[in-house]
């Protein structure tokens, strides 16, 4: 999906991911200039619990202080969300994430299209599993949901433009009239000891 994003790439030859992959594309919306760093890893046995896990692997480096998080899942191998549904207990156990968006995105939707008219229409029981993947992330997770699919392009800009967007949401609202006045109030009353 990155590749996609980032290159307007797809592999038809499905290569799972091995190692960490980081893409540093330029992304323009909403009129402003946004530079991003993106850290595509393979599948990890846990989220670091704390610093020193970081940094004992490389490639958990950088990621308990990530700005945003995509979890994908294959929309065609729901069983696949159990894994996503691990690591987002495990990033919740481990860092405060009051302030951290986290999108999850089914991948692979041209495998279950049905108005393509190229892949078998999924069954009413995989639909009904996908409707209830999308509600628990949407209603009790209270996180953003999206299907798309690298392979056809379909919604991956998306997927990054409501990144985006949940993190401008974040910034306009820390960056409130309100939040600011308190904060100042707030500096004024600090204590420096020299």
């Amino acid at each position: 999906m990155n590749a996609q994003f980032v290159w307007n790439d797809f592999c038809e030859e499905y290569i799972p991911t091995d190692r960490k992959h980081t893409y540093y594309p330029s992304v323009i919306t909403n009129e402003r200039l946004y530079e991003i760093k993106i850290s595509d890893l393979p599948v990890i046995p846990y989220f670091p619990v704390n610093s020193y896990y970081e940094w004992a692997n490389y490639r958990y480096y950088g990621l308990r202080s990530a700005s945003a998080y995509i979890l994908v899942f294959d929309l065609s191998n729901l069983e696949t969300f159990q894994y996503i549904r691990t690591l987002r207990e495990q990033i919740c156990e481990s860092r405060n994430m009051s302030n951290v968006p986290l999108l999850v995105v089914g991948n692979k939707q041209d495998l279950i299209a049905d108005e393509a008219g190229a892949a078998v229409k999924p069954t009413s029981s995989h639909e009904e599993k996908r409707r209830d993947i999308a509600n628990l992330v949407k209603k009790h997770w209270k996180c953003g949901y999206i299907e798309c699919s690298a392979k056809y392009n379909w919604k991956v800009v998306a997927v990054f433009r409501e990144l985006i967007t949940m993190i401008d949401s974040l910034d306009s609202r820390d960056q409130s009239p309100m939040l600011d006045n308190i904060q100042d109030a707030l500096d004024r009353n600090k204590c420096v000891v020299i």
